[in-house]
């Protein structure tokens, strides 16, 4: 599963994505983040969520320069880009070579073209810098692995608790690539939302005094799954908790084969009377109990009841 070459999508590109640039002119500016002017038209824009966005662009720019092949393009897939500010950022602040913008609504079309066109209006040699298409998500990535056009960012800024997208985001990434995930379940987070985030990212959680940081160990742990399955493990880049929402992100590199032994992933308890946590693995399972907890003979075994969440703890170190 080792990456490919760069291709050249001016000529790989399908039928149905080869739309003709008829050079609309974009349309008036009404915001305006970091230095870059856009206009959100219609779609879901949250100036809120600009710190997420410069973790994203600070992530691709210093990846950049840091890959095995610095002198290659630099390309980037926006799988939800809305009005497409994240894409134009990546464009105009990250130095990406080329960025697909991809939103399933295509009503939201004359908007992300105009706000593209402002970086670029036409093509300089005939080589494209940009491309909007109208797909589901996963459609979109399981199409670029199966024509091997490898990506070295890849950014899906999903909403609730859908993570089918995870695994075919990793199959379209370059091997070192980095992959920006986003969880909006809050439920699941604090707790109620046990086979919701079960089936999504293989985590039952309790209800915890942290739910923040177990949101995003919850992102961490499913994304790490996903990987170990394709026969890939990830090191995490950085995590984001924004109140707002609220909202979990994740930035994550991928890396060529499995990691060795499970020492990073493993299960949190939250004792219920001491208020105490730990952390155990899999070998621990079966032995687990508090050191608060009195083992003498008649003890109330009330007073260890872990609250137990099954879900990887992923120790980030940096």
């Amino acid at each position: 599963m080792a990456s490919a070459a760069a291709v050249s999508f001016h000529q790989t590109l399908p039928p149905p994505l080869q739309h003709r640039r008829l050079g609309p002119t974009p349309p008036r500016c009404t915001h305006s983040e970091r230095g870059v002017s856009f206009d959100p038209g219609s779609a879901f824009y949250r100036s809120e969520s600009a710190p997420g966005r410069d973790l994203a662009v600070l992530a691709a720019t210093i990846h950049r320069r840091r890959r095995l092949d610095p002198s290659g393009p630099f390309l980037c897939l926006d799988a939800m880009c809305g009005c497409g500010i994240r894409a134009l950022r990546y464009l105009a602040q990250a130095g990406a070579d080329f960025v697909w913008a991809n939103d399933a609504s295509d009503a939201l079309r004359p908007v992300v073209v105009g706000n593209l066109s402002r970086f670029e209006p036409e093509p300089l040699d005939g080589q494209r810098r940009w491309v909007v298409s109208h797909l589901d998500a996963t459609r979109l990535l399981a199409e670029r692995y199966l024509r091997r056009e490898y990506f070295d960012v890849i950014d899906v800024d999903s909403f609730g608790s859908e993570a089918e997208y995870i695994r075919a985001a990793f199959l379209a990434l370059k091997i070192g690539g980095l992959l920006y995930l986003t969880s909006t379940d809050w439920r699941s987070a604090r707790g109620y939302g046990g086979k919701c985030s079960l089936s999504s990212y293989g985590a039952y959680v309790r209800p915890v005094p942290y739910p923040n940081e177990i949101g995003l160990r919850m992102l961490l742990g499913g994304a790490a799954r996903e990987a170990a399955m394709l026969g890939f493990h990830i090191t995490p880049v950085f995590s984001y908790y924004a109140y707002h929402g609220p909202i979990f992100r994740a930035m994550i590199q991928l890396r060529h084969g499995k990691e060795d032994g499970i020492s990073n992933y493993g299960f949190i308890c939250h004792c219920k009377s001491c208020g105490q946590t730990q952390t155990f693995g899999f070998h621990e399972l079966g032995q687990i109990s508090c050191r608060c907890a009195d083992r003498t003979v008649g003890t109330d075994v009330r007073t260890w009841e872990f609250y137990f969440s099954s879900f990887p703890f992923l120790c980030i170190n940096g």
